[in-house]
């Protein structure tokens, strides 16, 4: 199992706070068959060369810095930092989300036994615990703790339920790293949507193992602004403009193509829920 490489990109902009606690979260593994690649996208680079230097000796040397003198976006960063890999599996830890220190013992562990039993499996989600916190200066207040997404059931994740709506944040899914490049990784015009058309487009190569432990932590600040806030709460406008978008895409693909494929799937699917949720009235 320790055989196994994994790639960990994570991605900040002016956030040393938030950028220190997760390069704790993954100093603190089990598992220690980790390279670790910061994409600084556009922010101080003073700040981040502090914290490599900080966590130099428990580091040793498996961390690369890369400085974008300007924001290229998410997508772009993460993209840049997938590209600089050479491991087997990799796994977006932003800036902002931490790991339980089980979390690449247990996600390995879990996947190289279903890899045995299903080759088609590519990658592997646990579960996720919501926390909800503030932000004050160099201070990080928890505010609550709940769950995120435990009514994923155990197993291999629906493709179908995946076309519905994204099931899972970046920090809890660890992938093989050839099939992120086969697929194209991050589609760079889809912030803040990014995640999902990749997790689809992935589970149309390979399925996705569901490990029914919450290893994982994604962070939300409410009423954050500026560096420290979400995209997932900041953005919400977004992410519906660009799933209506995605919808359509897929869909003009498929008419152009003359085929029934994912956009003809996804609206035969959301139009007989619309029916579904009518008759139940």
């Amino acid at each position: 199992m320790d055989t196994l490489s994994v790639g960990i990109v994570m991605r900040t902009k002016n956030r040393a706070v938030l950028l220190r606690r997760a390069m704790e979260s993954v100093l603190n593994q089990r598992y220690q068959n980790w390279q670790l690649v910061i994409v600084n996208d556009g922010g101080l680079p003073e700040e981040v060369e502090f914290l490599v230097q900080h966590f130099a000796e428990s580091l040793k040397g498996r961390v690369r810095v890369i400085h974008n003198p300007q924001s290229l976006g998410m997508e772009a960063a993460s993209n840049l930092a997938l590209k600089d890999l050479n491991s087997d599996l990799a796994v977006v830890h932003d800036d902002d989300d931490t790991w339980s220190p089980e979390f690449l013992a247990r996600m390995i562990t879990v996947y190289a036994m279903e890899k045995r039993r299903f080759p088609k499996v590519g990658g592997i989600v646990c579960h996720a615990n919501k926390v909800v916190e503030r932000v004050e200066g160099n201070l990080i207040t928890i505010e609550q703790l709940e769950h995120y997404n435990q009514w994923i059931q155990p197993g291999v994740i629906s493709l179908e339920r995946m076309c519905e709506c994204n099931m899972f944040p970046p920090i809890s899914f660890l992938f093989e790293l050839a099939v992120c490049k086969q697929i194209g990784q991050y589609n760079e015009l889809l912030t803040p949507q990014a995640d999902w058309d990749f997790n689809v487009r992935f589970m149309l190569e390979r399925d996705i193992w569901l490990l029914s432990e919450s290893l994982a932590f994604y962070h939300h600040r409410q009423n954050a602004s500026g560096d420290l806030s979400n995209t997932v709460v900041a953005g919400v406008e977004q992410h519906y403009l660009l799933r209506k978008m995605m919808d359509n895409e897929w869909l003009r693909n498929d008419i152009k193509a003359g085929r029934f494929g994912l956009g003809a799937f996804v609206a035969l699917r959301s139009y007989l829920g619309t029916i579904s949720h009518k008759l139940d009235k």
